[in-house]
């Protein structure tokens, strides 16, 4: 039999101080919990091979039930590392879901952009009223007249709201005239403003593939894998609740093989507490996390950078334009 590990032992359930009342009520739900199951494992020994399986699954249940309504006699304890590594895996879980939801954000470039929503229905509508006029009129319409109705007509949606930005000065640009002072300050505003927001979808891509991805990843993986088994290493310690509970309620003729019993399950809960353990350990110290919240910031900073780049190139030619403007408008008032 496997030694135990340090620091699992077995004590004694805490004395109820309860008034009598209470333990009356405790005692009757504790006997309908046992009649519930002792039924269903009477019921379960009609399909075998099933039974034992489920008897087993059974008697888990039971030992946990009595251990929430506090009538257990004996419960094993759990090491205090191994507790405080459960704290510790929660907390990062926590974390990495919670960043994971505010940065999904990214995930849709449009995010700061709204309006696209109601554009882009805007664009659907028009463009099944088209195809009814069209069909309306094909059968009255030349068969030059139906090629040109069918020539498609394309709009690129803004996808960020730099791109909304860009495409309305751009089109100003174009009714006022690129000759005139306003339409060359809006091409150049629409000209910088556009590959700032390239720029910036270009950084939601870098957050979801270096970020997004690898976090979801890690919680899918070795998150998952510790947390298994700490579901797994709860079923073991529960059988073993279960088979010490028929050991010392077992007769002399069956006292040997219920303590053969639990020595196995003994065994099979310190090698479930020392794989969760191991395993809790491998995803607190993976350094994935550090590298995911650096690509991050490095995403960030790439964009910030060069938006301030393209920015500052733009801003004195605009002040440019502004002060020559302004001084024309004062020469003109004298």
């Amino acid at each position: 039999m496997a030694q135990p590990t340090e620091g699992i032992k077995v004590v004694d359930a805490e004395p109820q101080t309860a008034a009598t009342s209470a333990q009356n009520t405790s005692m009757n739900a504790n006997a309908l919990l046992n009649n519930t199951l002792d039924g269903f494992a009477n019921l379960s020994s009609r399909f075998n091979p099933f039974a034992q399986k489920l008897n087993k699954g059974l008697g888990q249940v039971r030992q946990y039930a009595q251990e929430k309504l506090g009538t257990a006699e004996n419960v094993t304890e759990l090491p205090q590392e191994y507790k405080d590594l459960e704290k510790r895996l929660d907390a990062l879980r926590n974390v990495e879901t919670n960043l994971l939801k505010v940065s999904r954000t990214y995930n849709n470039s449009s995010y700061d952009y709204p309006v696209q929503i109601q554009e882009s229905l805007l664009g659907i509508s028009n463009t099944v009223t088209r195809e009814i006029q069209h069909l309306a009129l094909s059968s009255t319409s030349s068969a030059a007249d139906r090629a040109v109705d069918n020539t498609p007509t394309t709009v690129e949606e803004p996808k960020t709201l730099l791109h909304g930005l860009a495409r309305v000065a751009s089109q100003g640009s174009e009714a006022i005239g690129v000759e005139e002072p306003l339409g060359t300050a809006l091409f150049k505003y629409a000209t910088i403003t556009e590959k700032v927001a390239d720029a910036r979808v270009k950084m939601d891509q870098n957050i979801v593939e270096k970020f997004n991805k690898p976090i979801q990843t890690t919680l899918n993986l070795s998150i998952e894998q510790a947390l298994k088994a700490r579901r797994n290493v709860q079923s073991m310690r529960l059988s073993l609740d279960v088979c010490k509970a028929r050991y010392r309620s077992a007769r002399p003729e069956k006292s040997e093989a219920a303590r053969l019993e639990v020595e196995q399950a003994e065994d099979q809960f310190v090698a479930a507490v020392e794989e969760a353990t191991n395993l809790m350990k491998a995803a607190l110290e993976n350094p994935e996390p550090f590298r995911n919240l650096a690509d991050l910031v490095a995403a960030q900073l790439q964009y910030f950078k060069e938006a301030q780049d393209l920015l500052s190139d733009l801003a004195p030619e605009l002040d440019e334009i502004q002060v020559t403007q302004e001084s024309l408008y004062r020469n003109s008032r004298v």
